[in-house]
This record gives C-alpha cells, sequence and structure tokens, in this order.
C-alpha cells in the first residue's frame, strides 16, 4: 500500500468516525475498511490528473466561483422541491427520466456532474452508460427536457469545465 493511498484511508476513516461521532477504534477500523472499499470501488477518485503548475493553478482560481455555483444549485433546487411538496398538485405530476450526453467531459468531469446532479434536490443519477456516453438521471421536475439538459449543460460550461472538465 502506497503511502499516498494510506492517507486518503485515513482521511476517509476519519470522516467516516466525525460524521457517526465516535472514535471508538472498532469505528475507525470499520471507516478503514469502508474507506478501502470506496477507493477500490472509484478509483479515479484517489488518482490526481496529470496537470502542469499553470494549469494546476487556473483550476485553483476557478474553484471558489465553482464552489459558489454549487451552492446557489442546491439551494434553488431546495425551493423547487419545497414548491413541489408543498404546491399545486400538478407539480408532483411530471417526474421522469432524462438522458444527459456527457458531451466533452472527462471521466472526472463525469463523476462531478453525476455528484452534482445528486447533491442537488430533486435530481438523482440512475446510471452511467459509457457506450452511449449518457447520464440518466431522474428528475423531479421533468416536463421540459430539453429545458433541464440545457441548465445542466450551462452550469457545466459556466462554472464546472473551469475545474473538472
Amino acid at each position: 500500500m502506497s503511502l499516498r493511498t494510506l492517507v486518503h484511508m485515513l482521511a476517509l476513516a476519519l470522516l467516516y468516525a466525525l460524521m457517526v461521532g465516535s472514535f471508538h477504534p472498532v469505528d475507525l477500523a470499520l471507516g478503514a475498511v469502508l474507506a478501502l472499499g470506496v477507493m477500490r470501488l472509484f478509483p479515479l477518485a484517489g488518482l490526481p490528473p496529470v496537470l502542469g503548475a499553470r494549469e494546476h493553478w487556473r483550476r485553483t482560481l476557478h474553484l471558489p466561483r465553482f464552489g459558489w455555483a454549487l451552492a446557489v444549485l442546491v439551494t434553488r433546487s431546495c425551493f423547487q422541491v419545497l414548491r413541489v411538496i408543498f404546491g399545486r398538485g400538478d407539480l408532483a405530476d411530471r417526474a421522469g427520466v432524462v438522458d444527459v450526453p456527457m458531451g466533452e467531459r472527462t471521466a472526472r468531469g463525469v463523476q462531478v456532474s453525476s455528484w452534482a446532479m445528486s447533491l442537488a434536490p430533486g435530481t438523482v443519477l440512475l446510471e452511467l452508460d459509457w457506450e452511449r456516453r449518457v447520464m440518466r438521471m431522474h428528475a423531479l421536475d421533468a416536463s421540459d427536457p430539453d429545458r433541464l439538459l440545457r441548465q445542466l449543460d450551462d452550469f457545466y460550461q459556466r462554472y464546472q469545465r473551469a475545474v473538472f472538465p
């Protein structure tokens, strides 16, 4: 096991311990086992992209903008879900499945897009189809799939692409 893998495993184990609120050795051991499982299931998450120093700094400078845009997306999505829950009855009948093209996204870009989709209330990733290069998602409001696709592509082009292409 490399030092990098060990550091990632320990960081994830500590994160698990913080989430469960216990630093008991059994919880830390369970966190370490779960961390290794996560690292095996998602191997790209632990690999740093090969970047030059200039590209690394450019992406780092765009990261706060991406974080802010993600926070705004999640907040807006929360209000949209509240409208569906407490609004008119016909809003609840608009749910559906939408295929989102991966487009020019790298594997890491697809991971981040999928994570952002699932993080925002009202949408969740169902499946990644690498052969067709589509991310299949469920949306509470799929009444206008083209509008939803435009919103997702706009978020990618304006905020995510500069950090996680």
